[in-house]
């Protein structure tokens, strides 16, 4: 009984070291000049390009994610649940009541922003077969208009707006390391009147995703050293480079504002100087009450039981419940 008592003991000081330091898990940045929203906790953050303490956008208990910042940098766009769905909405940069722009009942994905302001997002609500499609909506008018494209993802476009970077097919949801099945993704490339789109990826069998356009370049994530890192090419496809050299996590969703990238690297958010090619990772810390690791008491703790052990000489039992082992 000592022992289970102090095995606990110890998982409870770990968690309360773990609140008081502020560290977070942080996904989706999006980086516009000095300021990256990203989330963690299920809420939208916003920090300094330099790191620090994050300042909470949102406590809506639903998630919140998929945070993409205006032309302007005056506007979030976002995913979230707040009514079930996974719908868009926006709010304020610096905070405030969002504003909700679809009803269509599937999930609809925030994407990317238009050079003439109007705001992307993926969704399947108009497609008759599973593919996902990309649709613009105007925020003065609330006049919507499908881009198109039978199938789209990940979409960004040049400074005139008339090319549009987009992958195809939409992500598989496999997670093998060095994925080369059928529907890997691929980079495309669509100019406005254009009949078709075209492939500039194929001469990899593996992952090409999340284009990034900045400065006639376009940058995206590949796995073509064995991890998931920042590469980029020209608009035609060609001139390859590789700007990051991570190995084992995979880097994430990219993001680039003035030269600067921003992404994910396991629980980390990493910035990167495309110029002098210096990678630097952010000290970010969460200020928040860390409700999802406070002490919870259950009536029934048997319930989450799932295996029992007695030693040899039956002094002593090793049980495992929620994933602990006491």
């Amino acid at each position: 009984m000592r022992r289970t008592i102090a095995t606990l003991g110890c998982l409870l000081v770990a968690s309360v070291a773990t609140a008081q330091d502020g560290k977070g898990y942080y996904r989706y940045p999006a980086v516009h000049g000095d300021s990256i929203v990203f989330a963690a906790e299920g809420d939208l953050w916003r920090v300094g390009t330099e790191g620090g303490l994050a300042q909470r956008l949102t406590t809506h208990t639903g998630v919140e994610s998929a945070p993409i910042i205006s032309p302007d940098g005056a506007t979030v766009a976002f995913s979230a649940t707040y009514e079930g769905g996974t719908e868009l909405y926006t709010m304020p940069i610096g905070g405030g009541l969002p504003t909700r722009w679809t009803y269509d009942g599937d999930a609809a994905t925030a994407t990317a922003w238009r050079p003439d302001g109007r705001l992307v997002y993926t969704t399947r609500h108009y497609a008759t077969l599973p593919d996902p499609q990309l649709v613009a909506v105007d925020l003065e008018t609330g006049v919507r208009e499908r881009i198109p494209l039978a199938e789209a993802t990940e979409a960004s476009w040049d400074d005139t707006g008339d090319t549009l970077f987009f992958v195809r097919p939409s992500f598989h949801g496999n997670v093998t390391k060095r994925y080369r099945g059928g529907t890997a993704r691929k980079i495309w490339r669509f100019a406005e009147g254009a009949a078709e789109a075209d492939s500039l990826t194929t001469d990899y069998p593996g992952e090409s995703h999340s284009p990034v356009w900045w400065n006639d370049r376009v940058y995206f994530v590949s796995d073509r050293d064995g991890t998931m890192n920042l590469w980029s090419m020209d608009e035609a496809g060609g001139d390859l480079r590789q700007h990051t050299s991570h190995a084992g996590m995979d880097l994430r969703d990219p993001s680039i504002s003035e030269g600067r990238a921003v992404y994910q690297v396991g629980a980390d958010l990493w910035r990167l100087d495309l110029a002098s090619g210096l990678e630097t990772r952010l000290d970010i810390r969460l200020s928040s009450d860390f409700d999802q690791l406070r002490e919870k008491w259950e009536d029934d703790p048997m319930d989450y039981l799932t295996s029992v052990h007695l030693s040899p000489d039956g002094e002593s039992v090793v049980l495992t419940a929620r994933g602990r082992v006491a």
